[in-house]
């Protein structure tokens, strides 16, 4: 099956502390696939989601949505720029993409 990462985006280009991000990912697949696992992981390994699931033919569409932490000195990130990276695992293939996100105060 012919399985490919055609687009990852997010909401919005500035993100703030304390703000929800939604990464969606839209995958193709050739034919109706099982078991497909997607991952989409980052921000120092807080963010970090995995489904596995059923692909059906053509483009289907996945969201996850992450708060994301106060921007503070206990234990919250630093304002910058994150890459969300995503992984689509079927069979012995892996395809990865990421998307990068600008964290202010």
């Amino acid at each position: 099956a012919g399985i490919s990462l055609n687009n990852v985006s997010v909401d919005k280009a500035v993100y703030h502390s304390s703000e929800v991000v939604n990464l969606v990912m839209e995958i193709y697949s050739s034919t109706n696939a099982q078991n497909v696992t997607v991952t989409a992981k980052g921000i120092g390994g807080r963010f970090n989601k995995r489904r596995v699931l059923n692909l059906t033919k053509g483009v289907n569409e996945l969201s996850f949505a992450y708060k994301f932490p106060g921007c503070n000195v206990c234990g919250g990130i630093r304002a910058g720029k994150y890459n969300l990276s995503c992984e689509v695992i079927y069979g012995s293939a892996t395809i990865k993409d990421y998307v990068t996100v600008d964290i202010q105060q």
